[in-house]
């Protein structure tokens, strides 16, 4: 049989587990399919839809408004053609925003709702980083697009 102070340690370990997983364990998702025509593009990593700011989860992009120079403002002009291709061209389009553990949608700082958006099966992600539009991002620090 176990004394009080061994078993105390392992409870309370247990309980902190169990916290922790509570804390961390990832949200969920509510997925929307949905049509190009209902999307607005801003850049190359956000839209709008249902009047609502999404924020593409998993890349950035350059910026096309707020840009330090001319290269990066070409580049996000370049980034958000490219989206609005591939939206264009997608017979399948599914936006998959994150939920808390409330259920309701996660924000970033700007107050947009985090979404992956997958064309006829494949995160956008998946197609933009390859492509050179768009770096991993995962809310860190971003790439100055202006440098060499």
């Amino acid at each position: 049989m176990r004394s009080r102070s061994t078993f105390r340690p392992i409870v309370l370990t247990g309980l902190l587990a169990l916290a922790i997983y509570g804390v961390l364990k990832p949200g969920t998702t509510n997925t929307a399919s949905i049509s190009a025509t209902e999307i607005y593009v801003v850049d190359g990593d956000t839209l709008r839809y249902n009047d609502e700011p999404i924020r593409l989860a998993g890349f950035n992009t350059p910026e096309t408004r707020r840009a330090e120079c001319d290269d990066e403002r070409d580049a996000g002009i370049a980034a958000k053609d490219r989206l609005q291709a591939l939206l264009s061209n997608a017979v399948e389009i599914d936006l998959e925003v994150r939920l808390n553990n409330s259920g309701a949608p996660v924000q970033d700082k700007y107050r947009r709702q985090i979404a992956r958006l997958i064309l006829d099966g494949t995160d956008v992600a998946d197609i933009l980083i390859p492509e050179g539009h768009a770096e991993p991002y995962d809310g860190g620090t971003r790439r100055d697009w202006c440098g060499p």
